[in-house]
């Protein structure tokens, strides 16, 4: 079958070909997708993928250097949540821990849940409730990647 194209057909209903994006829909760098923050009544595993939607290895460096700034942010701002209560300043520096924070979930090393849940909240506020999906994320890949093959 190498080198052979093969042709298929497939019947939709009329009104239904566009339900998912085309490549040619998608933001372009210049113009990010735009996705909501998730509110106040949120599941925990509903924040950890709205996580996903920003790389935070990396947007803090190369592949060689990007998981240790990650973990260097997000341990600071997690002791300094823990002895004091005070969050980082930035957006970038509260996704970078949310990201870190649900990778160590996976881990099964959360600082708390309740952490998390503070992140999300300060993002929201600091955002204005929408934050651009990372187009080198795990949940932008995800969304690139055929449904077959």
């Amino acid at each position: 079958m190498s080198g052979e194209l093969i042709q298929c057909v497939i019947a939709v209903p009329p009104g239904e070909y566009r339900k998912s994006p085309m490549p040619n829909d998608l933001p372009t760098e210049s113009q990010p997708e735009m996705i909501p923050v998730p509110g106040e009544d949120a599941e925990l595993f509903e924040i950890h993928d709205f996580a996903m939607t920003y790389n935070a290895y990396d947007s803090n460096g190369d592949e060689a250097t990007g998981f240790q700034k990650c973990a260097t942010i997000a341990n600071l701002a997690a002791q300094r949540w823990l002895e004091q209560g005070l969050l980082p300043d930035t957006l970038h520096d509260l996704r970078t821990c949310l990201f870190f924070e649900a990778r160590r979930h996976h881990w099964d090393a959360p600082i708390s849940d309740d952490y998390e849940m503070t992140l999300v909240r300060r993002i929201r506020e600091i955002s204005g409730g929408e934050v651009p999906l990372d187009s080198n994320s795990p949940a932008a890949t995800r969304r690139r990647r055929p449904l077959w093959g």
